[in-house]
């Protein structure tokens, strides 16, 4: 009787670690499963890629192709401190390095460009033409708007200009023209550098009067570096020119994708956090430059752009107050003027949510 006892009692004991075991399985598939819906990325970034602060916020999922990235999804993210929005995650450097290098999608995609760019040198090498210094031979809008902070026409002499990301070298073409002592930095192609002096980086001597940073600081992981880099290559009183994407205008041009894709614009501004960032490289702006003239010329009249000159000043620069406020307002306006209602709806589920709902829908 005793040893049937001890029998029944080890079947159920057997029985119900069974039964513990499956539930356990079953407990775990259902916190993967969880898990799965409430999205994060290997190599999230918990800091901001500019100012590194903690402080960041969560605004949305964004489709973006696998470029750089390898993945079809991505945060848009956010700083608190600086203002700036990011794709999240960000690619890694060396596959930013490979995509900007001479051999990478970005050159080959602008090889036509550089190669007639090309033809055009060799052709007038030879009979090149003197151009009087303070006179071009055709307008120049963005330069020309430039000339009420900055002596374009008329530098001083031996005056330098350094263009960071410089492409075929056209502004530098035009400035060389007028007097400029000219030098770039472009890792994609090297036809700029058959004028113009190459630089690997920006030298620390503050030895420049002018930097040009056109369409440049929205394809980089860091921007905050790179002004800081520059404010090092400009002189006290030097001036820089930004030109960017202009996200804070979103609502009344609509082109979201232009600003911030994830694929080769992987940061965004508003003219506040493009002001924050200055200020804590070392630079105090003196001018926007959006007037509709050169929206009308530039952009086909949309506001697309935003065009800032800064001056290079020693010591601390107060940073404006709640830097990313206004990308909150441009994203809402935003949403209000150019989403569906259910799109507008869909921003009030949290994005990790979101997003895992959007990832396994792909899978």
């Amino acid at each position: 009787m005793l040893a049937g006892l001890s029998r029944r009692w080890r079947r159920l004991r057997k029985h119900a670690a069974g039964r513990t075991r499956r539930w356990r399985k079953r407990a775990g598939q259902a916190t993967a499963a969880l898990s799965s819906l409430w999205l994060r990325f290997e190599g999230e970034a918990t800091h901001c890629p500019a100012c590194r602060s903690a402080r960041l916020a969560l605004f949305d999922v964004l489709r973006v192709r696998g470029d750089l990235t390898g993945r079809r999804l991505s945060f848009l993210t956010g700083c608190e401190d600086c203002g700036l929005l990011f794709c999240n995650p960000l690619p890694r450097q060396e596959r930013l390095e490979r995509f900007y290098g001479e051999t990478g999608v970005w050159a080959e995609a602008h090889a036509d460009r550089a190669a007639h760019v090309m033809a055009v040198h060799e052709r007038r090498a030879g009979r090149k033409k003197r151009v009087r210094p303070g006179k071009l031979r055709k307008r120049v809008w963005l330069l020309e708007a430039m000339e009420p902070h900055v002596p374009i026409a008329e530098p001083a002499p031996a005056a330098r200009v350094l263009d960071f990301g410089c492409g075929e070298g056209k502004l530098l073409n035009w400035l060389q023209d007028l007097g400029w002592d000219t030098y770039g930095i472009e890792p994609s192609t090297e036809v700029a550098f058959l004028r113009h002096h190459r630089l690997e980086e920006a030298p620390q001597d503050r030895s420049f009067d002018l930097a040009i940073l056109h369409h440049v600081l929205e394809h980089v992981a860091d921007p905050l570096d790179v002004l800081r880099q520059l404010a090092g290559a400009v002189r006290e009183g030097g001036i820089i020119f930004v030109s960017v994407p202009r996200i804070d205008a979103v609502a009344r041009h609509g082109d979201f994708r232009y600003c911030i894709n994830g694929r080769n614009h992987l940061v965004a501004f508003t003219e506040t956090c493009l002001r924050a960032l200055l200020a804590r490289a070392g630079f105090e702006v003196v001018a926007v430059l959006d007037s509709p003239d050169l929206d009308r010329t530039l952009t086909e009249g949309q506001p697309l752009r935003l065009r800032v000159l800064a001056r290079r000043r020693e010591g601390p620069l107060p940073a404006p107050p709640a830097p990313l406020d206004a990308a909150r307002r441009a994203l809402a306006d935003y949403a209000r003027a150019h989403e569906s209602l259910g799109r507008r709806l869909g921003t009030r589920i949290p994005s990790r949510l979101k997003g895992g709902w959007m990832q396994w829908s792909m899978r």
